[in-house]
């Protein structure tokens, strides 16, 4: 019997009320967002020319944050703790260069760490051993999977001329 007076005759309407505590208050609407541009990332090339320029090598182990380290390159790039670098992940690399505006921070003992986003992009493993390459001329540090270096290595064996023993 709900809806129905005292007298069996069905209830007047009562127009709604709202509660003003649950009404948001009123909001005009503002000008549409406008969007920023976005400046271009530095290009970071590979060097192409081992002849031109030298090359530093020096093998790593990734511990299981992904960081590592090489005293060895990091000075003959002259990056000290505190110096902010960038990581570009290329094809079975990660490229670090010094960047003012970097987001990443050459630590107090003098750590790199990749990020596990990179680590994985570069098919790099947990705690895995790598292959750094430092380009001084070019303030770069790339870090290489070993499977990339056996598979280069593969190739310059195979063209190499079979050593004959005469016995």
């Amino acid at each position: 019997m709900s809806g129905m007076g005292w007298s069996g005759k069905p209830a007047a309407p009562r127009p709604e009320r709202l509660i003003g505590a649950l009404v948001p208050p009123a909001m005009r609407r503002s000008a549409p967002p406008i969007p920023l541009t976005v400046p271009a990332l530095p290009r970071l090339s590979l060097p192409a020319d081992a002849r031109s320029e030298p090359l530093l090598l020096d093998v790593a182990r990734l511990d299981a944050s992904g960081r590592f380290c090489s005293r060895s390159l990091l000075a003959a790039l002259a990056w000290a703790p505190g110096e902010r670098v960038d990581l570009r992940v290329g094809v079975d690399a990660v490229v670090i260069a010094s960047s003012a505006a970097g987001r990443q921070a050459v630590g107090s003992r003098g750590e790199l760490t990749l990020p596990v986003s990179t680590r994985m992009l570069a098919g790099l493993t947990m705690e895995a051993q790598v292959v750094l390459v430092a380009v001084p001329t070019r303030d770069l540090l790339i870090v290489h999977p070993p499977p990339l270096i056996a598979r280069l290595l593969a190739a310059h064996y195979c063209r190499q001329p079979e050593n004959q023993d005469d016995g």
